[in-house]
């Protein structure tokens, strides 16, 4: 009678972890959509805005319709943006926001 040893158990484990992080369904969002990197959302929500300059000032949710992007995400990416001077926060209730060179 053969058993299954140790080996054969660390085997099977091994085997199941990399066909998990392989598997397509580790790479994507809970939206079934694919993960960005890091910063690349910001580029994302930039050219929106550059693209709808005649909408704006436009709130978190408002991009993130546009862009088929959680409005946490965006707003989260909205935030870091205005830190950098990118983006200037025009309103704070409810937050709105402009590109930072823009006047109109």
């Amino acid at each position: 009678m053969q058993g299954k040893g140790k080996g054969a158990k660390s085997a099977a484990k091994a085997d199941k972890a990399k066909s998990k992080a392989s598997s397509p369904k580790a790479r994507k969002s809970q939206q079934g959509q694919e993960r960005f990197r890091p910063g690349q959302l910001d580029g994302l929500v930039l050219g929106y805005l550059k693209k709808h300059k005649g909408e704006l000032p436009v709130s978190p949710t408002t991009v993130a319709r546009g862009i088929e992007r959680s409005s946490g995400a965006v707003g989260n990416c909205l935030d870091r943006l205005e830190q950098a001077e990118k983006v200037k926060l025009v309103d704070k209730k409810p937050r709105r926001y402009d590109l930072a060179g823009s006047t109109k």
